[in-house]
Formats: C-alpha cells, structure tokens, sequence
C-alpha cells in the first residue's frame, strides 16, 4: 500500500506540490532550513551582533522564493535560475555576519544551494558552486576582527569548500544520469507508443482475420474488427468476456473428452479444462492449430481455423496472455467435402462398368483359341488399361473412406516377410522390363497383428514408387526385420531403399498428400495421381505405425514404415 493510501488526508496537500513549477521547488528545502536556522540561531547564541543584517538576510530569502515562483523562468536562458540560489548564499552569508562571530557553523548552509546549482547546470554549476562556497567560507575572515575560533575557521576555509565541490560534483554527475535515463525512457515509451499505435491499426485493419487477445485466464482484452464480422458481436459486447463462450459447448467438450482431461460439468474447473484445449501448446509456448466451429448469433455458423500462441507480458502484469487469430475456413471446408462427395460417387458409379469391361475381357479369353494375334493384342490392352482403371477407382474409393473415417483394418496374424516376397515376385516383371534391380533383403520371419489385404497394399504402393523413380541400371532393396523400440515392445520394421532420381527436400513434407505430385514425378511425366503414397500414410496409420521420408536429389529415397508387432490394433473405423 502506498504513502497515498495510508494518508488521504494530505491529498489536497500532494495536489498542490504537484502543479508547483520545479523552480520554486528546489528553492523549497533551503528555505525550510533557513527557517529553521533563524529559529534555532537565537537560542544557540549569546547575542546577534548585527540584527540589520539578519533582516536583510531574511528579505534577501524570501525575494527568492517570490522570485522563483512568480517569475517565467521557463521563457528565460538556463543561465538565470543561477540567480536563485546565488541569491540563497547572500541570505546565509547576511544571516552568518548578523550573528555573533561563533555562528560561522551557519556556513554549512550552503551547501543547500550548492547542490541546486550542480544539479541544474552540470559542470558550469559545479564551478559557480564551488565558486560560492569559497566566497562563503572567506566572508568570516574579512569582516570578522576577532574570530574565536580562527584556526577552525581557517580549517573550513579549506574543507567546506572541497566537501562543496565532491558533493557538486557528486549531484551533477546524479543529475547527468538521471536526465540520460529519463530521455532513455521517453525515447523507449515514445517507441512503444507508436509501435501499440503501429499494431492497434494492423489488428483494426485486418478484417479478413479475426485476431483477439486475452489474459492467461482466457478473458478478453482485445477483439478486432475482423473478430466482429465473424461473430457478428461488437468489441464493447466481447472485452471482459472468456473466449471460450465463443466456441461450440458440445464441440470443446469432446475435445476435453479427446485429451483426457476431468472435469466437471457448469464447473469453473470445466471451464478452464475448455480452455486449455483451446490453447494447446500455445500453453507451454508452442503454437497451436486447430480447426473449431464458430457461433454467430448463438447458433453454429461455420468453421475456423484457429491459430493460438503465447503472448509477451506487458508491463505490470505476471503472465501474459494469448493470442488468437482465426481465419473462415467454412467455405474451403465445403469445397474439400463437395469434392470428396464427387470423387466417392463416380469412383462407385465407374467401378461397375470397369468391372464388366473385366469380366467380357475374361470371357474373350475363354475364347483365346478363335482370336488372332491380332485381336489377342487388342485383348490385352483393354485389359490391362481397365486394370489400371480400377486400380484407380479403388485407390480414390480408399481415399474417401479415409477422409470420411470410414476406413476399416481388420487385424490377424500374418508374416510380413511372406508379404514382402509375394510384393517382390509381383513387381519383379515391371522391374526387369525397366532393367533395375529388384532386391529382398529380408533374413528371418516377422510376425506381427495387422491387415493382410491393406498390409499387401502398403508394400505393393512402396515397391511401386521406388521402381517408377530408378532410373535403368538402378536398384531397389526392401528389407523387413524385428526389432526393439526404445520402451523395448517389439515392432515390424519395413525399409524400401532406392538409387533412383530422389526428392527436393522441400517436397518431402508433402508426399503424403493426396493428389500431391513431386517435382521430379512431373519433370519425367511418370504415370500417377499422387494417391499411393497417401493411402499408405492412411494404412500405417490405422495400424499404430509410423512413415519416415528420407531423401536426397540425385541420390535416391528411403521410406521406413515402423509397425507395433505386439498388440493387435482394433479393427474398427479409423
């Protein structure tokens, strides 16, 4: 609690030192010990020699304040205040010579204005204080006839005089330092000023972006512009409110149910477990992003995507706060399901007629023996083209199962190296007929729980993008093997290595997305859509497992698949 706080009472006696001009008040303190010298003096003494002179000390004084209060000093050079306490000197040498010739202690009076002179004028003052104080001090010697005490006159005509300059010295290089800090300081709270003021208008400005801030509590401290657009709520309506009244109940509490968290439900502890899902990392100072459902009006309007992260401390407070800033993804969101609908309707519609094309093919193969070569080639291509179509079909078939989470692994016991050979005896025609070198460096058996149907599928889309990759005279080497994981559970380790044409490492990131192509794919017109490595990421997913990428252009590629090879996954949707 603050001086202030303990007595109101002198308040209205603050409110008046404070408007008071920095002049007068360092004339103020010499004063009071002026006073209280001329109060004291009379008791401390025999006798005033002269009372004249302690009068003229007086008025001389007392001109000062009025002086230093009435007058403009602020339309005037530095150089005139020094009048002031030039003029507090005069009043003690009066007052001293007044006195009786042992009131030379009143000397040290001068010290007073000394300092006011060090500390408004730097080096200059200190020379004018130094200056005074000598006067001072060699006042008593030249009026004084008979000084009792001469010899401690003498001794102060040397001391005060020195203790005059340390002491000026002293408060000029104080006074020096704190003018140094003080511009430090207005520099710094300009700078800041106009930063806030620089970030205040980019925060208004974005109305694209909905950018709010708050306390490490969750409560609203800024909501822009673009913040009111999307939830149709004024600023004034929103700050001193939880972010959190912002986003769907049901919504945040699976998300609470999702991560584990207890609470209670209407409870402040639920409130903050909602919360702390909607921060995330942003809590431990990462960034956190996450897709949520917006209200507007109370009632679910769409979707964001919500990127959070840690705020600085401002000055004054503990713990800062956070910061939100969310973009309106509703309408890339209905594009992407309009999409997946499309692609999962004619994928099922295509599958039909693929599959009649196969079957008649299959039936004029009965019939090999009344084709000619002729027709037996023409046999062949439509066959082989319709196989490729329905490999098609059924990947982009997988794929929305995948985003649907409709995707089902049905898990049983099954020996990825006999999986990895029947891969291996699969591709190894494609392999010869591109001359590259088609490798299983398996040793032993590697038994695990997964889906033998998918598991095939996983290998079979790794050999096939290792081949289509290796230039002739290349290799490929699949290697599958046991191991220990660091918690020493045993998993199914799946190594695909090729010498082939590698990938840019800023593309390595992105293999796994659909429908994304490398770089390198696109330069030799490979045949592909960009799903396989997909729909891999998909099956080692469902599985528990792991994909690793790792690349180098002009080298080769090395995908890792790492599967539990204890516990059996549950089959279900994933």
């Amino acid at each position: 609690m603050s001086a202030q706080d303990h007595f109101p009472r002198f308040d209205p006696v603050r409110t008046v030192w404070a408007s008071l001009d920095s002049v007068f008040k360092r004339q103020v303190p010499f004063a009071l010990m002026y006073l209280v010298a001329l109060v004291v003096v009379p008791f401390a003494l025999d006798q005033v020699d002269v009372p004249g002179l302690v009068v003229a000390g007086i008025f001389v004084e007392v001109a000062v304040l009025v002086a230093a209060y009435w007058l403009p000093w602020h339309r005037w050079p530095l150089a005139a205040q020094h009048s002031l306490p030039l003029g507090s000197v005069v009043a003690v040498v009066l007052l001293e010579r007044g006195c009786s010739s042992s009131a030379v202690f009143l000397t040290a009076l001068v010290l007073v204005p000394v300092s006011t002179l060090a500390w408004t004028d730097g080096r200059r003052g200190v020379a004018l204080a130094t200056g005074a104080a000598v006067a001072a001090v060699l006042t008593p010697m030249l009026w004084f006839d008979d000084l009792e005490f001469p010899e401690g006159t003498l001794v102060r005509a040397v001391l005060i005089p020195l203790v005059a300059f340390a002491l000026a010295s002293f408060v000029a290089a104080a006074a020096d330092n704190l003018r140094a800090h003080a511009e430090g300081q207005k520099a710094l709270a300009d700078q800041l000023r106009t930063s806030r003021d620089l970030m205040a208008g980019l925060v208004e400005a974005a109305t694209e972006q909905a950018i709010i801030a708050t306390d490490s509590g969750g409560v609203i401290e800024v909501f822009n512009r673009g913040a009111e657009n999307l939830s149709a709520r004024t600023a004034e309506e929103m700050i001193g409110h939880s972010v959190v009244e912002m986003r769907l109940a049901e919504e945040l509490d699976a998300a609470v149910e999702e991560a584990g968290r207890q609470a209670s439900a209407g409870s402040a502890r639920d409130a903050a477990a909602r919360f702390a899902v909607i921060v995330g990392q942003a809590a431990t100072g990462g960034v956190h992003v996450r897709d949520w459902t917006y209200l507007r009006h109370g009632e679910p309007a769409g979707t964001v995507r919500l990127t959070v992260t840690r705020r600085v401390p401002l000055p004054g407070e503990d713990h800062g706060g956070y910061l939100f800033v969310a973009t309106d993804i509703t309408a890339q969101v209905e594009s992407e399901r309009a999409k997946d609908e499309f692609l999962g309707y004619v994928s099922h519609e295509l599958r039909t007629p693929i599959s009649a094309v196969l079957g008649y093919v299959e039936l004029l193969g009965l019939d090999d023996a009344n084709l000619t070569d002729e027709q037996r080639c023409y046999v062949e291509v439509i066959e082989r083209n319709a196989q490729r179509l329905l490999h098609l079909v059924d990947d982009l078939l997988l794929r929305a199962q995948v985003d649907a989470g409709r995707f089902v692994v049905r898990p049983e016991p099954v020996d990825l190296a006999e999986v990895v050979a029947a891969s291996v005896r699969s591709a190894a025609p494609f392999a010869a007929s591109h001359q590259v070198t088609l490798l299983d460096g398996t040793a032993a058996a590697v038994p695990l729980a997964a889906d033998p149907v998918r598991l095939a599928q996983m290998v079979d889309n790794l050999l096939s993008n290792a081949l289509k990759f290796t230039l002739a005279g290349g290799r490929v080497v699949v290697r599958a093997a046991l191991r220990r994981a660091p918690d020493l559970a045993p998993e199914a380790v799946l190594e695909v290595t090729d010498t082939g044409v590698g990938i840019p490492a800023q593309e390595v990131r992105q293999l796994t997305d659909r429908f994304f192509r490398a770089s390198t794919a696109t330069q030799r017109r490979l045949p592909g859509v960009g799903l396989g490595l997909s729909i891999t990421k998909a099956i080692v997913d469902a599985h528990g497992g792991e994909l690793s990428i790792s690349s180098e252009e002009g080298v080769g590629t090395t995908f890792t698949v790492t599967l539990p090879a204890g516990t059996a996954p549950t089959s279900g949707p994933v």
